[in-house]
């Protein structure tokens, strides 16, 4: 048996800028705490080490806080989320450090 495992339309993020996430939609007038879900971030291998910066979690004492996810020089890097990270903390943006090397899946909450 062939399994395979299919992320629906990732996104190539092609601005440096922060890009809001609108109920699982890159892009929009930006969305609400709780309305995305995070499931698969690919970080292409670049010439330097690029960056992802997801705005929107809920840190231990209920503050938002950013998670940063890094990249390597030497060989893509993936982060798979299962059912997906829940911005409890506030909307979601997505910033990558380096543009057109950060593919980003995310879906409705």
């Amino acid at each position: 048996m062939d399994v395979r495992t299919v992320i629906p339309d990732p996104r190539l993020l092609h601005s440096t800028s922060a890009v809001p996430v609108t109920a699982g939609s890159i892009g929009g007038a930006g969305g609400a705490m709780a309305d995305s879900l995070l499931y698969s971030v690919v970080i292409l291998k670049n010439g330097v080490a690029a960056t992802l910066t997801v705005a929107g979690f809920r840190g231990e004492d209920g503050t938002a806080r950013n998670v940063v996810f890094t990249g390597s020089t030497t060989a893509d890097t993936v982060y798979l989320f299962g059912n997906g990270l829940r911005n409890t903390g506030a909307a979601m943006t997505l910033t990558a450090s380096v543009a057109d090397v950060v593919l980003v899946g995310v879906l409705p909450a």
